[in-house]
């Protein structure tokens, strides 16, 4: 318990003294992140896995439905794969555009363990799969990010801590800022708490880029073992922070894993 204490102070008081050291300034956005999905990654069993997911995010007046498939892999005990496909819906006033969205690819090293404890190397690839653009919830340009992440386990709750650097390749620079994303720092941490069936999520993503912008990200998400193979998940988001900078005021999701 004293681990999970100290780690649960490191949540609260790294944002804080980063918030102090680092100048902000509105104007530019990200892309849309589903901020449960890298943690279910890094914190998911070593199992081959198929999945789907539909997010909906609003941010009056526009909505957006994503529509996620994906699949994972193990690869021997210490590596992990992960591709996803969005397929994006998106709506306004007076208009509705969809189409193809980004392909994701993840992956994770297991490079240290202790007892209960782990340290992971993470990092996807994300780029776009077709000519249209649904920025900023899908983005033609090339992502490139790695991160170092640690994982302490103690009983049924397991507290995790990322940090890292996320490279943004074939974005034009002539665009306005508020209708791009740069590269950018990033840094998450969270508590996954519960056991048998029945598994509660919460914690926080936060995104500092290039352009001295800033987004912060709130979740809580819960999953449910139907049986050995079906896993049932949700989750909410929410973004604080200045208005023009944040992509979504709110975002919901439902999904369901398959396990082989």
């Amino acid at each position: 318990m004293r681990r999970i204490a100290r780690a649960a102070r490191l949540v609260v008081a790294a944002p804080v003294v980063i918030l102090s050291i680092l100048p902000m300034k509105a104007g530019a956005t990200g892309v849309y992140e589903n901020a449960a999905a890298e943690p279910a990654f890094l914190l998911s069993p070593r199992r081959v896995t198929l999945g789907a997911t539909l997010d909906f995010s609003s941010n009056e007046p526009i909505e957006a439905a994503v529509y996620r498939i994906g699949a994972g892999f193990p690869l021997r005990s210490a590596f992990m794969l992960g591709l996803e496909q969005t397929f994006v819906s998106v709506s306004d006033t007076s208009d509705i555009k969809s189409g193809i969205g980004d392909l994701t690819l993840r992956g994770s090293a297991h490079m240290w363990g202790r007892k209960h404890r782990s340290l992971f190397l993470l990092g996807y690839l994300n780029t776009g799969t077709s000519q249209k653009e649904f920025f900023p919830y899908s983005s033609k340009t090339l992502d490139v990010s790695t991160s170092l992440a640690y994982v302490d386990t103690l009983g049924n709750a397991t507290v995790y801590a990322t940090g890292g650097r996320t490279w943004v390749n074939r974005s034009d620079e002539e665009r306005p800022v508020d209708t791009r994303h740069t590269d950018y720092w990033r840094g998450s941490a969270g508590v996954a708490i519960g056991g048998g069936d029945v598994r509660g999520q919460g914690g926080t993503l936060y995104e500092y880029t290039s352009d001295h912008a800033e987004r912060w990200l709130w979740y809580g998400a819960a999953s449910v073992i139907t049986s050995d193979a079906i896993v049932l998940h949700a989750s909410v988001q929410f973004e604080t922070g200045k208005e023009p900078q944040r992509v979504s005021d709110w975002a919901g999701s439902l999904g369901f894993t398959v396990r082989f």
